[in-house]
């Protein structure tokens, strides 16, 4: 099935989905179960004023310093995930996995997330080259609700062979 115009009530959207973690020089893993996922774009904008008439006026705007950072928030508390949050490599002692807490100084790699909702288009992504490091707090008390970590990667500009770079690629597919 095509993707719909707007206005069509195909196009309302409930997300879900998974992601694939691949840390430089690493496997390919899944990261779990994603309570949240935001990717939020940032510019610094450049406007140029037109200073005859009486009054300045913008007649140009440029947008510099272009990034885009990803939020993920996840409920699989594993040495993995933690280690990612905690800025570490996972080390295995007997049946353990253990993680030295800011033991490295970056966490890089490539993500992907993949749409899988009943509801709405879905929305992929691939993202080749993100760093990833600690911006919640992880409680080891959880209370009523299941624990959770988050982590916020920034999503860095990579150079294609046509000379453009870009931080990645989303893909709509209609729903099916």
């Amino acid at each position: 099935m095509p993707l719909v115009a707007s206005p069509s009530t195909t196009n309302y959207f409930q997300g879900t989905g998974y992601a694939t973690w691949t840390p430089t020089g690493g496997s390919p893993r899944d990261l779990g179960n994603i309570v949240e996922c935001e990717l939020t774009p940032a510019v610094d904008k450049l406007e140029h004023k037109k200073t005859r008439g009486g009054s300045k006026k913008t007649d140009f705007t440029q947008y510099n310093n272009q990034a885009v950072q990803i939020r993920i928030v996840l409920d699989e508390i594993t040495a993995a995930n933690l280690a990612m949050m905690f800025m570490s490599e996972v080390e295995t002692s007997g049946s353990d996995e253990v993680i030295r807490i800011m033991s490295v100084s970056t966490i890089t790699g490539a993500l992907t997330f993949t749409g899988d909702n009943n509801v709405g288009n879905k929305v992929s992504g691939v993202f080749p080259s993100v760093s990833f490091g600690p911006t919640g707090s992880f409680s080891p008390i959880s209370g009523d609700d299941f624990g959770q970590i988050e982590i916020t990667g920034d999503l860095l500009a990579v150079e294609a062979t046509d000379g453009s770079s870009d931080f990645g690629t989303m893909t709509v597919s209609p729903q099916a």
